[in-house]
């Protein structure tokens, strides 16, 4: 109930009735605690959006460190050779199992998925709020005035990121935070795919590649992929590979589709090589794990045709099973045909150049009645006449 309306309701009981001045000074009491209440709901409701949004920054952070940044230490020994392609592909093979902690928390529900992964990295030594990307946002730092603070930061940073990188605390180990920190990608991304509204903005900037500063492009890499303001944006840059555009980096879209590694690049002339993943299409968690992703690209021959991501070509469209043809049911059937399809009459009807529709066969209906004659004729021969002609039949045979 609204103050105002509060204030409306005592009023209305003051003016008709006669209340002792016991009970006026409880309605006041009452008012005053209503206001209070709401003035403590609306600080309480901020402070919980505020705490939100830092848990999913933080979270944010410290998958895209894993994305651009971590190699699969299942297999790999030497960690300078180690490819590091995260940003391309989740791990293969995928994990034989899924981290027993992630998945018991962040099966059930988003938000305790999210407050379970933002306690758990609150303990590790490479966290957003040292990074130095982050502090120079905060401060308002730029390399002319600040560059000694900068540099000093960004060497704390990095002595955090080997001290992460080799002792791994929380975690008993480098092996046990890469399964956790690739579990939790896969939820992370599942919930993006689903269209989780709390992961539509995280009203900050995300474009870096969470290592510190970057040698090349300073605290933020400006990727054209990457804009807070277009929804899911750095929730999909920090929690999930790039099936369309498998880069690390872009400065331009159209370097996605030029690029060979595009999955529409091959059957496609350049120009029209755009490559399209919609979220509402991949949200099948065991696709999601197993690199399955649902895309889109150009067909070269256009009509009748279709992108098929299973195998990455284009594919008849059969217009028959789909239902898109415009076959009349009654008389006419769908033959699908390559790139296109064809309506054929039924039979006992044949096609009038003139109509332009099937018409029923006068040459059936003539069969139909003489067929028809035969049976009434044959319908009225005696028992003796049936007998003769059988008897007949038989002789002849």
């Amino acid at each position: 109930m609204s103050t105002k309306m509060t204030y409306e309701i005592a009023l209305t009981i003051l003016c008709f009735c006669d209340i002792p001045s016991t009970i006026t000074g409880t309605i006041d009491t009452t008012i005053d605690y209503i206001n209070e209440t709401t003035t403590e709901f609306a600080t309480t409701t901020s402070i919980d959006m505020d705490s939100l949004l830092e848990n999913i920054r933080d979270v944010g952070y410290y998958l895209r460190a894993h994305k651009f940044n971590e190699y699969d230490r299942r297999y790999e020994t030497n960690s300078t050779l180690a490819e590091r392609q995260y940003f391309k592909h989740f791990p293969r093979p995928p994990l034989r199992s899924l981290h027993w902690e992630v998945h018991k928390h962040c099966e059930p529900s988003f938000m305790e998925c999210l407050d379970y992964l933002a306690k758990k990295i609150r303990g590790v030594a490479a966290r957003r709020v040292d990074d130095t990307s982050e502090i120079m946002m905060k401060q308002k730092w730029n390399w002319k005035k600040n560059s000694a603070e900068i540099k000093q930061v960004d060497e704390e940073c990095k002595k955090n990121k080997r001290i992460d990188d080799v002792i791994a605390d929380p975690f008993e180990g480098p092996l046990e935070r890469y399964q956790w920190r690739v579990t939790a990608s896969y939820f992370m991304c599942w919930y993006t795919t689903k269209g989780t509204p709390e992961l539509k903005r995280f009203y900050e900037k995300c474009d870096n590649f969470a290592n510190c500063l970057d040698e090349d492009f300073g605290p933020y890499n400006d990727d054209d992929r990457v804009e807070d303001l277009k929804s899911f944006s750095c929730a999909s840059y920090s929690f999930c590979p790039d099936p369309c555009c498998p880069l690390k980096h872009v400065n331009l879209m159209k370097d996605c589709y030029e690029s060979p590694e595009n999955p529409c690049y091959r059957s496609n002339a350049a120009g029209k090589r755009q490559c399209k993943h919609d979220m509402t299409e991949n949200t099948e968690f065991s696709d999601i794990i197993l690199n399955r992703w649902n895309v889109t690209c150009r067909c070269p021959q256009q009509r009748g045709y279709e992108w098929n991501s299973r195998y990455g070509i284009c594919i008849d469209l059969d217009e028959c099973l789909s239902k898109t043809h415009n076959c009349k049911p009654k008389v006419e059937s769908c033959l699908n045909l390559p790139g296109s399809f064809r309506c054929i009459c039924h039979w006992g009807y044949i096609w009038d150049e003139e109509s332009h529709e099937c018409l029923s066969s006068t040459a059936l209906s003539m069969l139909k009645l003489k067929r028809k004659q035969t049976r009434k004729t044959r319908q009225k021969l005696t028992a003796w006449q049936k007998f003769k002609n059988i008897l007949f039949w038989r002789n002849s045979s």
